[in-house]
């Protein structure tokens, strides 16, 4: 299940690569940063902390809600708007992130019901891996 949620993702995400333009975030965020440091943020630091701020912690804290346990798609959608308001590099990327703040709520759903609790892990896993793919597309285009 890992494997095929995990193919279908990646397509996803080499589609909306060319589809959204990502100079401007690479121009506001590679700003005076070595390689090197922008690939330990973006792979390691920001994939973890991310998913515990915008997946781990609003799903964990809103499920405690009778409303939100029953409603979980208030509980998706909180979830991805955070994420994406953190992103505000354009309103292209914005939509961008919206969507992959969706793809990774689910996901982590789906990881934290399969496996018991291991959502934190493979969803900061499968973030890394999507943010591999942009800093290739960026860097080594």
């Amino acid at each position: 299940m890992l494997v095929s949620y995990l193919s279908i993702d990646v397509l996803c995400h080499v589609i909306l690569i060319d589809l959204f333009k990502f100079e401007s975030v690479s121009n506001a965020v590679t700003r005076d940063q070595s390689i090197l440091k922008i690939f330990i943020y973006a792979l390691i630091l920001g994939p973890f902390f991310e998913t515990l701020l915008f997946q781990f912690i609003p799903v964990k804290l809103l499920s405690t809600y009778v409303f939100f346990k029953k409603k979980k798609i208030w509980i998706v959608l909180i979830s991805a708007l955070l994420f994406a308001l953190t992103h505000l590099y354009s309103s292209y990327y914005f939509i961008y992130t919206f969507l992959m703040g969706i793809n990774l709520v689910l996901f982590f759903f789906i990881m934290e019901f399969k496996n018991k609790g291991s959502g934190l892990w493979h969803t900061t896993l499968l973030h890394a891996i999507i943010n591999l793919m942009v800093f290739i597309h960026q860097y080594f285009r």
